[in-house]
């Protein structure tokens, strides 16, 4: 096998009628490609990254080996994928954030299963083939992060350690994929919280950072390879080490980059202040988001526990508009014992708060979070389910979305939903009037950015 030049296909399962998600360069997949890339010779493995067509794409390509990532609530499009691989008899690799926290989901069409972060366990993988010419089990059995099948037992190797240096893994391969002014890094990997209903805390468990020269060398790659203006930084939560974004300020600085390019990035109301947002305000920060999700405290604390409170919410949106940062928020509606006058009071909270932008969503059962156990108690999901269902865009999914409120019916939650979006919609054509161009901005990044604390770990999923 070593004097054959291998064809790996990478496909992103993602919903290609969702142009928030077709927006978003699969970055997980460029950070495979690229350690692939250092660990090997140039000529040795072909690379391709795709996320349609895969039946065609397959049929051209003519890949040795083909990669699936994806997230729970695309996962039947991985299933479809892998089927189809699997009719032309190509072994198959699987990661992500779903195969991660549910691998007893795994497929028979699925030969590998990779839990967890990607980078080393894809470099092992790659010896072995590469030696091999197939994936044997008495080789994955020494692969730490897999699951695979041994006849009717999944086989689960031991866990593998998250990459301690951080720096050691290569910025992904944009050069797979179509980049804009305006794109997205990750600067750091994990979250220190724990919100019940997020995934992708779970995925990774723990909070590393890319250094500070790290982040702006790619900053600065981007604005000279590819004309990047603006970047958002995709991260769960930015701000977590301030003496970090100093360095990043001061670096942009050196770089003769601070003001030519603007950021975005994620906030947690209870850790801005005054100094934080100076700093932010210095970085050329424009705009934030927020997982606020409620106005009222009872539900505040069951989804983001104690560490925040509506205070906190209030005192950052005030901030924020005084240092001309925009702040933008996320709520989630929709908590079992929540009740009509609690998202009621959200709703006053959003009026009370002339925040610009906000979303709202109602509460999604996750794989991998508490809210997940909270639905299988109840028989409400499972592991042979619909996939699709866990959609987080009620509107287009209301008729199907699991409903977890034990004091609303779905069309209570419907009407509720409208009752958002209205005064949404009020906004928009108010502040447009006022300030086209500064709501178009705004607009753009709230498409991007909103959704963030629930679904956007699409582009995490390693």
């Amino acid at each position: 096998m070593s004097n054959m030049k291998i064809k790996f296909l990478l496909i992103n399962a993602i919903d290609i009628t969702k142009s928030l998600q077709t927006s978003l360069p699969p970055l997980s997949l460029g950070y495979l490609v690229s350690s692939l890339r250092n660990d090997f010779e140039n000529d040795l493995i072909d690379f391709k990254i795709v996320d349609r067509d895969v039946k065609n794409e397959i049929k051209k390509y003519k890949p040795d080996i083909v990669g699936i990532t994806s997230v729970s609530q695309n996962y039947n499009y991985a299933i479809q994928y892998a089927k189809i691989a699997k009719k032309s008899k190509i072994p198959v690799l699987i990661g992500g954030t779903h195969i991660t926290v549910l691998p007893t989901t795994l497929t028979r069409d699925m030969d590998v299963a990779v839990i967890g972060e990607g980078e080393e366990a894809i470099k092992e993988l790659f010896s072995i083939y590469l030696e091999k010419g197939k994936f044997d089990k008495k080789d994955l059995i020494k692969v730490s992060g897999l699951a695979f099948w041994d006849g009717k037992k999944l086989v689960q190797t031991e866990k593998r350690a998250p990459i301690a240096k951080m720096d050691t893994i290569p910025n992904p391969a944009r050069d797979l994929m179509r980049i804009e002014k305006c794109t997205h890094v990750f600067s750091s990997r994990g979250c220190p919280y724990r919100c019940v209903f997020c995934a992708s805390s779970r995925f990774w468990n723990s909070t590393r950072f890319f250094s500070a020269k790290y982040v702006v060398a790619e900053v600065k790659y981007l604005y000279e390879h590819f004309g990047v203006r603006e970047i958002d930084f995709w991260d769960d939560l930015f701000i977590v080490s301030k003496p970090r974004i100093k360095e990043i300020v001061s670096l942009l600085r050196k770089e003769k980059l601070l003001g030519k390019i603007s950021f975005s990035c994620a906030v947690r109301s209870n850790l801005i202040d005054e100094s934080m947002a100076k700093l932010l305000k210095k970085m050329n920060i424009k705009g934030v988001s927020m997982g606020l999700e409620s106005g009222t405290p009872r539900i505040l604390n069951y989804l983001k526990g104690d560490t925040v409170n509506i205070k906190d919410h209030m005192r950052a949106i005030r901030i924020f508009k005084k240092y001309g940062i925009e702040p933008s928020a996320s709520f989630i509606i929709g908590s079992p014992s929540e009740t009509r006058e609690e998202i009621l009071q959200t709703f006053k909270f959003i009026k009370d708060s002339k925040l610009r932008g906000f979303g709202v969503y109602v509460l999604t059962p996750l794989p991998g979070t508490p809210i997940w156990e909270y639905a299988k108690k109840r028989g409400m999901v499972n592991e042979k389910m619909d996939w699709s269902t866990l959609n987080v865009e009620f509107l287009e999914n209301h008729e199907e979305a699991i409903i977890l409120s034990e004091t609303l019916t779905r069309e209570e939650l419907y009407k509720l939903i409208m009752l958002f979006k209205a005064e949404q919609k009020k906004r928009y054509i108010i502040d447009f009037i006022k300030h086209p161009v500064n709501v178009l901005r705004v607009l753009y990044h709230q498409v991007k950015k909103l959704v963030h604390p629930v679904t956007l770990y699409l582009a995490r999923d390693l």
